[in-house]
């Protein structure tokens, strides 16, 4: 670890912090603007935050579970997208699976429902 000075990309707010010793000047001013106070930087790591955590849902609602890949890889690639306001929502289906993924207050809502029908003919 060592001691290194950078600056928050966004107000441009110095800060001395401890950084592994293989950081580059852009990884400590990237870390300084994690931990910078200034409302562009908070808002940003919030999103990157949400982004995180919805990926993880979204790869644990689909693990063990076989030929899903399809609707794994559409409703993440659409995290970025929805928490950045871009589009406002995903839905998509595939058997009996249906996967949706919209903006909540400060969150970003993922669900994975799975339903069976039955039905007869005479």
């Amino acid at each position: 670890m060592k001691t290194a000075t950078g600056a928050c990309k966004y107000c441009g707010q110095i800060m001395t912090i401890e950084v592994p010793d293989k950081f580059k000047q852009a990884d400590i001013d990237e870390e300084v603007t994690r931990k910078c106070n200034c409302p562009e930087a908070q808002a940003i790591t919030k999103q990157q935050e949400m982004i995180a955590s919805a990926e993880g849902m979204i790869r644990e609602f689909f693990e063990g579970r076989e030929n899903m890949d399809a609707i794994k890889l559409l409703l993440l690639s659409a995290v970025e997208p929805i928490a950045t306001g871009e589009i406002g929502g995903i839905s998509i289906s595939k058997g009996g699976y249906t996967g949706t993924m919209k903006p909540g207050k400060d969150t970003i809502k993922v669900s994975l429902k799975y339903t069976t029908v039955d039905s007869v003919e005479s």
